[in-house]
């Protein structure tokens, strides 16, 4: 029994004996709380130096294209304070984002730490559906399918909804340009005849004068089928 304790002190004495050389100025996940869409999120990562020796940074790793890392340089002298700045672009985000960097060190414990940042991202221009899909669509030129979609300004002043294209002629934007007050919305009608059978892949372009949304797209996707083959 007392081999098996002498063991055990043994196997555990280099993690218990083992001193923090980097003290991390802040929690492993940093709120930034609520964010404007299109914003971008601007922080640091900061550390001290306690090792002693020169400690160099391995490899910084941010968990997407989104977030950019940009360190001044990668070794630290013994007792200085590392700054790391990092944004993360919101464009293509709505609602709770957490975004990871991780750093590995080469020559300091611990070996390598992850950072979560997140944010609340809110958007002053909300479109609902975020997509139109038009399945079995029967083939008639002589017809016209008609879908709505809603542009919400969710802001606290008017929206200028400068002017909406189609990506595809044969799509119709009705109207396409208007003012939205702010807290309203605003129904906007999609116009499409079937002339011929296919898959289309389509978007509606919003361009608008707001400052973090200057741009907006909708896709739009759509399937014309033979009349024989649509399902009842």
């Amino acid at each position: 029994m007392m081999q098996r304790l002498v063991w055990l002190f043994l196997m555990l004495f280099p993690i218990l004996g083992a001193a923090q050389q980097v003290e991390f100025l802040h929690p492993k996940v940093i709120d930034v709380g609520k964010v404007p869409k299109g914003e971008v999120i601007k922080g640091e990562l900061k550390f001290v130096n306690k090792s002693g020796e020169m400690v160099e940074i391995e490899n910084i790793r941010p968990s997407c294209g989104c977030t950019a890392v940009t360190p001044d340089k990668m070794t630290y002298a013994s007792g200085d304070t590392a700054i790391i700045p990092y944004t993360i672009e919101t464009k293509d985000f709505n609602g709770l984002i957490r975004k990871s960097i991780k750093i590995t060190f080469k020559n300091a414990e611990p070996k390598s730490q992850m950072f979560f940042i997140q944010a609340q991202v809110i958007a002053d221009i909300n479109i609902n559906p975020r997509f139109i899909n038009l399945l079995k669509v029967p083939l008639n030129p002589d017809s016209t399918i008609t879908e709505f979609f809603e542009i919400e300004n969710a802001s606290e002043q008017p929206i200028e909804i400068e002017r909406m294209a189609s990506s595809k002629p044969f799509l119709k934007i009705i109207p396409e340009s208007v003012t939205i007050p702010a807290g309203k919305s605003h129904l906007i009608r999609l116009e499409f005849t079937p002339e011929e059978t296919g898959r289309f892949n389509a978007y509606v372009t919003i361009h608008t004068n707001h400052k973090t949304q200057p741009e907006l797209r909708l896709p739009v996707f759509i399937n014309v089928v033979e009349s024989s083959k649509t399902v009842n």
